[in-house]
């Protein structure tokens, strides 16, 4: 009997990396079917985030209503003291920031000419002067030979016109003479007024001619405030109204004074009007510095006040202004109406009542409804009454 072989074929066997991919799908596909009976779990609610914020009470109280403008101090009165004769400078007496009183000497001219013409003044006075005792005497005699019929009248009449002649040349001989003795006077060179010496315009040794400035002097005993303020504010400010300055040269100095001029006169090229305060002068304080000035214009009695920081303003439209207000953890977005406005408070004159809060500086993802957390703060809990509008 024949035996038959069998022919052998070879088998192919699967890659190793086939087989364990189609474990993985295995297992994934039995992990999310699960054990048999058994539910899918559910989520849980999603909990809402507080915005944290910062809050403020609405607060009630008197305030003043004040203007605050910047100007620059002047004093009260400024002059040049000039050479009043053309001369030679001699001396100086006195320097710039030399503090003067009222007829002190400053400087010294020479005066040798001046005092030669008054010796010449002086002596064509006395010619004049015997000029006419010799006229006077002419007239008299005239008169007596008038009397006796022993002079005409034509000689009587010139005998009183010499006479009036002579006394004129007198007359103006003494004029002379008194111009000559004030020429001689201004050679010395005294202060006006009383004040500070703030400029040297002049050096000793340097001919000046008439008119020549020396010194500037200022009296800054009393100094003025001026300031350009906006024509809006005109019926604001009234004469007499309290003012108080302060100067960045000098940061612990505080000086008080009143409105003592406004210019009834608004300027057109910047819609302004100029404001005149007085105020005493004190040691440093001295003319020229900037200064920043508060002026009173009235007290308005139990304001709604918030912090300027709490208010929202419409770039778009300048005259809304907005705040958040808290009630319930929420944040309520409402309209408001402003009154006065201080650096530091902000008249609330509609859409608030005294005790609510109000968001400081609130973030600009804020909106209302939204859910918040007063920090530095309480937020109310109970239901805030409802605004006057």
């Amino acid at each position: 009997m024949t035996t038959k072989r069998m022919k052998t074929v070879p088998v192919k066997t699967a890659p190793l990396g086939l087989l364990a991919l189609l474990g993985a799908l295995a297992l994934s596909a039995a992990a999310c079917s699960g054990a048999a009976g058994e539910t899918p779990a559910t989520p849980g609610p999603e909990t809402t985030r507080a915005v944290p914020v910062r809050g403020a009470n609405v607060e009630q109280r008197d305030l003043k209503e004040t203007l605050t403008v910047t100007g620059t101090l002047r004093p009260k009165a400024e002059v040049k003291v000039i050479a009043e004769v053309a001369a030679r400078l001699v001396r100086l007496a006195k320097d710039e920031g030399s503090v003067v009183k009222q007829g002190e000497l400053l400087a010294v001219l020479d005066d040798t000419d001046y005092n030669l013409t008054l010796q010449r003044a002086k002596a064509s006075l006395a010619v004049a002067d015997a000029n006419r005792a010799h006229a006077a005497a002419e007239r008299d005699r005239a008169n007596s030979l008038l009397k006796t019929g022993g002079i005409t009248d034509k000689d009587h009449l010139s005998a009183q016109v010499n006479l009036q002649v002579a006394e004129a040349s007198f007359a103006q001989a003494k004029t002379e003479v008194a111009i000559a003795e004030q020429n001689v006077t201004r050679t010395r060179i005294v202060a006006p007024f009383s004040g500070r010496l703030i400029d040297r315009l002049s050096d000793a040794g340097s001919y000046l001619a008439s008119g020549t400035a020396i010194f500037t002097l200022v009296d800054d005993s009393v100094l003025e405030f001026r300031a350009a303020v906006p024509s809006s504010d005109f019926a604001k400010v009234k004469v007499n109204a309290p003012v108080t300055l302060t100067m960045d040269a000098l940061p612990d100095v505080e000086v008080t004074g009143q409105v003592t001029r406004i210019v009834p006169m608004v300027q057109e090229r910047n819609r302004s009007f100029e404001l005149i305060a007085r105020v005493p002068g004190q040691k440093g304080l001295v003319a020229g510095l900037f200064a920043r000035a508060s002026i009173f214009v009235r007290e308005v009695k139990g304001a709604l006040l918030v912090p300027p920081s709490a208010v929202v303003r419409d770039g778009a439209n300048p005259d809304r202004a907005d705040v958040f207000v808290v009630a319930n953890n929420k944040a309520e977005r409402r309209e408001i109406s402003l009154g006065v406005e201080q650096p530091d408070a902000i008249q609330v004159v509609k859409g608030l009542t005294g005790g609510e809060t109000v968001v400081i500086d609130p973030p600009v993802s804020l909106t209302s409804g939204a859910t918040v957390q007063v920090q530095g703060g309480q937020a109310q809990d109970k239901n805030t009454p409802a605004a006057s509008r």
